[in-house]
């Protein structure tokens, strides 16, 4: 079903841009998981401009109208003179601004030539090949008019920052674009990573095809040399694009695909276009011919590439969750019951973690100048803790570990106002990494969860205006070199973010402060696109501390809950675990909660 609305947004009697207000913040199923191209299709109806309008109607009408790929964006076109520089297409950079922020006032106006000044609060920046970016900042822009010959206002000169690119509200984000995933390798070629994107919404009918060429196009900068393409370069999508007969969609790729790997260019195919609804199963045709991989008939289901789904490497159950039970030792927990973890000997540790395969246990020492691990032989006898790192400061203190997929422990040491990386493989020494090599070098970093396809890592770092801000990083391995960096910033609504982890390949479960909105430490979920973030359950159980996740597994969190005589550390989950609006329930004593990773 397709809606229409009109976007005729036009301030005609103040000089405040009209743009919908509200927050960003949402409830329900986030995008990431409720078909986000299957949404009703809004229709985005430019208005031309009026006659006589004013100069700052001009720029507001401009505005709004430029939110509509219709045609190339045709009508906004008729804001502008004829010689104005502006080619948005086909991958605008775009400034988005908070909703309701943006003001529009005339700074100078003569007979023939006027300005207009557009002030506003910046929310981030979707780079040309997709990427969002949060960058909170002023937006300050001046737009020069002049007439045409018909004696009407017409924007001559846009400013430079816009000139390939559009200036729109988050409500316009959220109507003109879809955040959808490209699907790229890890380096190892075992699992897939999803590179996120905003996808311009320019025909609904047309959305296969443009999601498969932006898959051909290649992963974003900010991701390139982090992962592997199996698409030979020049590789181009034939005929008159992705047809869908029955579920069943038909992928015509160029002769450059015959130098390609068939298994991994079918992975990434059946990942990225399983998104959209309509699209069940696929056929891939190379010039015409139909392919497939071994073992795989010619028409490929999702279930043929699930072994490639990062979020697989958990299994397809619930997880089993542990935490410090009240004596501080480890426990884990069994439905609404704890048990000692006999594989360890007595030693306390301070924010714990285990690996995947739950061969490396690690923690911090009370005061988190030392990692420990153990190692449990595997022969029922307890693992003895040892310390692998100690701090090369009085002043410095680690990160709780986290494990990636091939059991390999990272932990941060920050000391002053900077911080360096150590990684330990199993059955070796830690290797420091800092400098060039590790992009928040000169940062405190206060969280550092690595995402389970080993190739995107999540952090939290405190700014030089001491808040805590989420950053998600990418690692590149060349040989025996790793370098982590390009850490982005993904929200700008989240403040005093005090604990993440990672709830699948998707989102993060966030415990911080809602800026502006919100008093007290409460989780969201914070899709790592930039999309939106939506709160996880109703009402808070004394202070959350800390918050722990997994796919397929509830949330938890850790809070101290007031009792009948004082406050104690309780363990607490969502009472329906299906329904994210549900009330949190704390059901066990104990503290730090986490699961393997």
């Amino acid at each position: 079903m397709r809606l229409s609305t009109v976007a005729s947004l036009l301030g005609l009697v103040s000089g405040c841009a009209s743009v919908p207000t509200g927050s960003r913040v949402a409830s329900g199923r986030p995008a990431e998981r409720t078909q986000p191209f299957d949404d009703p299709y809004v229709r985005i109806v430019p208005v031309r401009p009026g006659r006589d309008w004013l100069p700052f109607q001009i720029i507001n009408g401009f505005l709004s109208a430029s939110a509509s790929f219709d045609d190339r964006h045709a009508v906004a076109r008729e804001y502008l003179l004829r010689d104005a520089d502006w080619e948005p297409d086909p991958g605008p950079s775009v400034t988005v601004y908070a909703n309701g922020s943006l003001r529009v006032m005339p700074s100078r106006t003569g007979d023939a030539q006027a300005s207009v000044q557009v002030t506003g609060a910046q929310l981030g920046i979707i780079r040309p090949d997709g990427q969002y970016a949060a960058q909170p900042e002023a937006v300050n822009e001046v737009f020069h008019l002049a007439r045409d010959p018909h004696g009407q206002w017409r924007i001559a000169q846009l400013p430079e920052t816009l000139r390939r690119g559009m200036l729109l509200s988050r409500r316009d984000i959220d109507r003109a674009f879809r955040t959808m995933n490209l699907y790229f390798f890890a380096p190892d070629r075992t699992v897939l990573v999803p590179n996120a994107i905003f996808l311009p919404l320019v025909n609904r009918r047309d959305l296969p095809s443009q999601l498969t060429r932006a898959l051909l196009s290649g992963p974003t900068a900010w991701l390139h040399n982090a992962v592997r393409n199996s698409f030979p370069a020049g590789t181009r999508l034939l005929g008159p694009g992705v047809e869908i007969t029955d579920g069943v969609a038909t992928v015509n790729l160029s002769r450059e695909a015959d130098k390609g790997d068939l298994a991994g260019m079918s992975a990434q195919l059946m990942w990225t276009l399983r998104q959209l609804a309509e699209i069940k199963f696929m056929k891939l045709e190379i010039d015409g011919n139909v392919m497939a991989p071994p073992d795989v008939g010619s028409t490929q289901s999702p279930r043929d590439w699930q072994h490639t789904n990062p979020d697989a490497v958990t299994g397809s159950g619930a997880q089993s969750a542990y935490l410090r039970g009240p004596g501080g030792r480890l426990e884990q927990l069994a439905d609404d019951r704890t048990s000692p973890l006999h594989s360890l000997d007595d030693v306390s540790l301070e924010d714990p973690a285990m690996a995947l395969d739950h061969r490396g246990i690690a923690g911090l020492s009370p005061a988190r100048d030392q990692v420990l691990l153990a190692e449990p032989p595997g022969d029922g006898t307890p693992a003895r803790t040892r310390t692998v790192l100690r701090a090369s400061r009085r002043d410095a203190t680690f990160t709780s570990p986290s494990f990636d997929r091939n059991g390999t422990m990272w932990t941060v040491e920050s000391a002053g106002h900077g911080s360096s990386l150590w990684i330990k493989d199993l059955g070796r020494s830690p290797v420091r990494v800092s400098g060039a090599a590790w992009g928040l070098s000169d940062l405190r970093v206060r969280t550092l969860r690595m995402a389970l396809d080993g190739v995107r890592v999540a952090a939290i770092v405190v700014d030089a205006r001491r808040h805590e801000q989420i950053r998600i990083g990418r690692v590149i391995r060349d040989g025996q070199t790793v370098t982590v960096g390009d850490f982005m910033p993904i929200s700008s609504e989240l403040v005093d973010v005090a604990d993440l982890a990672w709830e699948d390949a998707n989102e993060l479960a966030v415990l911080g402060r809602l800026q502006r909105t919100t008093a007290e430490v409460l989780p969201y979920r914070v899709p790592v696109s930039g999309g939106k973030i939506s709160g996880i359950g109703l009402g808070a159980q004394g202070d959350m501390s800390s918050i722990s996740a997994a796919p397929n597994s509830p949330v938890l969190v850790g809070a101290r809950v007031p009792g009948k005589d004082s406050r104690k550390d309780q363990v607490c989950r969502l009472s329906d675990p299906q329904d994210r609006l549900s009330q949190w329930d704390c059901f066990v004593e104990g503290r730090d909660p986490f699961y393997p990773g």
